[in-house]
């Protein structure tokens, strides 16, 4: 195999990227920015807690990016095996006598508790200390756990910020949030309702920068596609669960198709609500006209993308002041498909989609409403073309990761020059 992981530039970022999981099959949006940064000249470290190795995306392995990827272990074995494993080589000698170096300054700090500091005492081996020029983190808990070192680095620290976790998922504490992004050189948000969301837990928005997640158009060819003689494919591509309200959607499909729209729909996703939805197609009485899909490969998930014409993103409004959308990535990798799309008015949502001109708008909570929108894109069906050409525009113009990819670098770049 050959290494792709390599500068091809005269200046290089290399970027200590701390996330949660690496690799993820549902995180296309932190694959897009590694290569990126590869493809901008630099080089990539990664630190994840977890990670999902039965099915994810191929440039992990075009790119090599598991070969400069490290778990860091929770358990205490694993910690002081991590430890160890330091003085293994050479370079891994040189590592961890630089990791000490700049560690000192840990010990002596009152930024910490004493159990954070003993916990990075044998995350050293991790820290690429003297090779990284900036730390770049995906995750508010990985990132907390990681802080002293961080700290330690004294490296540009640039913090993206994802919007809160799912129901059910503990957040950070608000003095951790507090430390954790007072720490920071830049925050990145997608949207303005993600900076909007941010400031709101009490965080400083002179810091935050609206740059989206992008995608490889590449990855997602455009093709017109006319109104279909037989079944019109509608898609769905989220995790399953409660806030992406898909037994909405499903509902309307339901309701169209007894109202005689020869509608099939396909629902591609991971996560623990899959056998409620599976059950609930069977009791709206349409379970031979849906297809369930989960742990696909991306030419299998791009292969159902080029098979549909309608694409539905139900998201909830959060309740509880926890999730919600704030971007929907799938949304745009379905605008640069050529699909109509339709989705809730929550979160960022709106500002991805360019409302009755590239894709349409709903309540969210109202199968209704998702099912008149659905009746809607079925009327307009001598304007496809243009929809679907909108659609692709739309997302040349606002999500080409390439431009984003240099955005971030220059950035970089800019934060490096002024340290």
């Amino acid at each position: 195999m050959t290494d792709n992981n390599q500068p091809s530039a005269s200046f290089a970022i290399n970027v200590l990227t701390i996330t949660a999981t690496f690799p993820s099959l549902i995180q296309p949006w932190l694959i897009n920015q590694l290569v990126q940064i590869i493809k901008n000249g630099g080089l990539n470290k990664i630190l994840a807690r977890r990670a999902e190795l039965t099915v994810y995306s191929s440039d992990v392995d075009s790119y090599n990016l598991i070969e400069c990827s490290q778990l860091v272990p929770e358990d205490r074995s694993g910690l002081l095996k991590n430890l160890f494993s330091g003085f293994a080589s050479a370079t891994g000698i040189k590592t961890f006598f630089y990791g000490i170096k700049a560690y000192k300054n840990v010990l002596f700090s009152q930024e910490f508790t004493l159990k954070e500091k003993i916990y990075s005492l044998f995350l050293i081996p991790n820290f690429w200390l003297g090779e990284i020029d900036v730390i770049h983190s995906h995750s508010e808990m990985a990132g907390n756990k990681f802080l002293p070192l961080v700290w330690a680095a004294k490296k540009p620290f640039v913090i993206t910020f994802h919007g809160l976790p799912p129901a059910g998922v503990v957040p950070i504490t608000a003095t951790q949030r507090k430390r954790y992004t007072d720490m920071s050189s830049v925050i990145l948000v997608n949207t303005e309702f993600a900076k909007t969301q941010y400031m709101s837990l009490g965080v400083d928005g002179g810091k935050i920068r609206i740059l989206p997640q992008g995608i490889n158009l590449n990855d997602f060819p455009f093709k017109v596609r006319p109104f279909p003689a037989g079944e019109i494919n509608v898609l769905t591509v989220g995790r399953f669960h409660p806030d992406k309200g898909q037994k909405y959607a499903l509902t309307a499909v339901a309701t169209m198709i007894k109202q005689g729209a020869n509608l099939r729909y396909r629902m591609v996703g991971n996560g623990p609500d899959r056998v409620v939805l599976e059950e609930l197609s069977k009791e709206l009485g349409i379970e031979e006209k849906v297809d369930f899909y989960s742990g696909l490969t991306d030419e299998e998930l791009r292969a159902i993308y080029a098979g549909s014409h309608i694409f539905i993103l139900p998201s909830l409004k959060s309740e509880d002041g926890f999730h919600e959308e704030t971007q929907g990535v799938v949304l745009q990798e379905a605008q640069a498909a050529g699909l109509i799309t339709i989705a809730t008015n929550t979160g960022g949502i709106p500002e991805c989609i360019d409302n009755g001109v590239s894709g349409f708008l709903v309540d969210d909570r109202s199968a209704d409403a998702i099912a008149e929108a659905l009746q809607l894109v079925i009327d307009k069906k001598q304007q496809w073309d243009v929809i679907q050409t909108a659609g692709r525009a739309w997302v040349e113009e606002n999500y080409d990761i390439d431009v984003i990819g240099r955005k971030i670098n220059t950035l970089y770049k800019e934060l490096v020059d002024n340290k």
